[in-house]
């Protein structure tokens, strides 16, 4: 597991939080077109379609849309392992690859480097998310986490996971990350890598080596909880959930305009149903509920995450 760690943190030029928000983690919101590069991605990532620069080539093709093939919310993100023209970044990326991370892409005169990470301070033990993988044979797509302390310059690793996928999946999956701490500072740090082609080589550094043109990764619905039962308050809104426990309506009251839909879960990640706020207002019959604990997560309008929790049925 700490070689799997190393391996992440090596795929990129290491550096402090590339951005103070948290991503889009549903792909449901509107899509960035960076300054620098006509091809737009979720906010808050970074992919190969930093390849349509003019510092690599504008005839590169775009390796990251947004598909209407999904779990819920009406978008995933669609990741395509293409061959590039490499231009200044020959000898930095591999000529075939198909990856998108959170983070972004500082690009200067003298060159491009990749920038992953966001803030954040709390240690779930797992994610959850829904996936397609449909790898061409020989290759392997996935999912990876992991979570750093910046010392200011240099990267303390605390933890991390990865999924892969050899095989191909006929439709939208649900599944679950789970992590593993190998010390027990707290981060200040994480980062999410997805990629077409996610295959370690036995020896060296590279995350996409041996990936074939034509394989295919779907990613959608990203959940991670925080610590133990508690909230991740994420924009730190406030969120009213009550009656508790829930019996026969699920009242909740948001204070926060931008609150827009709310995804509950169970504790295996299977999504039961979202909802859609009115007036900042939701009433959920619970009535068909199994009696347990749920997890939740309110979306705002840009498809971002503003706050996770959790609530319990007892009937």
């Amino acid at each position: 597991m700490k070689k799997t760690l190393l391996l992440i943190c090596t795929i990129l030029t290491i550096g402090a939080n590339s951005q103070t928000f948290n991503p889009d983690v549903n792909f449901d919101g509107t899509w960035i077109t960076n300054s620098n590069y006509p091809a737009p991605e979720p906010l808050g990532w970074i992919s190969t379609n930093v390849l349509t620069n003019s510092f690599a080539s504008s005839s590169n093709p775009v390796s990251v849309t947004q598909s209407t093939n999904n779990c819920f919310g009406g978008s995933s993100m669609r990741i395509e392992t293409k061959k590039f023209t490499l231009g200044a970044l020959t000898g930095f990326l591999p000529d075939t690859c198909g990856f998108a991370m959170t983070g972004t892409v500082v690009i200067s005169f003298s060159g491009a480097r990749l920038v992953d990470g966001y803030p954040f301070t709390s240690r779930p033990t797992y994610l959850t998310y829904c996936y397609q993988a449909e790898p061409q044979p020989g290759d392997t797509c996935g999912l990876g986490v992991l979570f750093w302390k910046w010392n200011g310059s240099t990267r303390t690793i605390i933890g991390g996971g990865l999924n892969q996928y050899s095989t191909s999946n006929s439709s939208m999956t649900n599944a679950t990350l789970n992590i593993v701490y190998t010390s027990t500072i707290t981060p200040d740090s994480m980062a999410i890598y997805a990629g077409s082609s996610y295959k370690f080589p036995t020896t060296g550094t590279s995350i996409r080596k041996g990936a074939k043109e034509g394989s295919i990764f779907y990613v959608d619905n990203i959940f991670y909880p925080g610590v133990g039962v508690g909230e991740q308050n994420i924009f730190d809104i406030k969120l009213s959930v009550f009656p508790v426990p829930a019996t026969n309506v699920l009242k909740v009251v948001a204070d926060n305009n931008d609150a827009k839909n709310m995804v509950i879960t169970d504790l295996s990640g299977k999504t039961i149903e979202k909802v859609m706020f009115e007036n900042n207002t939701l009433n959920i019959p619970v009535t068909n509920y199994q009696n347990g604990v749920y997890l939740y997560t309110v979306i705002g309008s840009q498809g971002q995450t503003l706050k996770t929790g959790k609530f319990t049925v007892n009937r």
